[in-house]
């Protein structure tokens, strides 16, 4: 009788290593003509740019496009911040107006003059001071 064995198992050969796609240079490429700049270096075409260095330039606009961003949003802030002080100082320039003007409402000549519309005269002789003996006291 035959003995068990086990199978050696059979690895398919690997399929050649394909060349990087680059899958969204192709999806834009369908719109733009990118590959006339982004093309592979061909014999004659040196000057183009290489596809690997697509991703590169992505990358940097898009820093630049948040740079920009950063600095509006900056520019903003600060002319927040200007509109902010000048209400916050015609709010005080407003309570400074209101306080005097309630300053001033109590001082004695104001009120003497808004009481004499009413008939009421202001004392003219000087109130005078009662002094108790120790000895009247009991």
């Amino acid at each position: 009788m035959a003995e068990n064995r086990k199978r050696p198992k059979v690895t398919p050969p690997k399929p050649p290593k394909r060349k990087r796609e680059y899958s969204l240079f192709n999806w834009l490429n369908k719109f733009l003509p990118l590959d006339k700049v982004f093309g592979e270096k061909l014999p004659g075409q040196e000057e183009r740019l290489p596809v690997k260095y697509f991703y590169y330039f992505g990358w940097v606009i898009v820093l630049l496009v948040a740079y920009e961003r950063i600095g509006f949003q900056s520019e903003e802030y600060v002319r927040k911040t200007i509109k902010l002080k000048k209400e916050v100082d015609d709010l005080k320039a407003e309570y400074t107006s209101i306080h005097a003007e309630y300053e001033r409402a109590g001082k004695q000549s104001v009120v003497v003059e808004k009481v004499q519309a009413e008939g009421l005269v202001e004392n003219l002789t000087p109130p005078k001071k009662i002094i108790l003996k120790e000895e009247d006291q009991e």
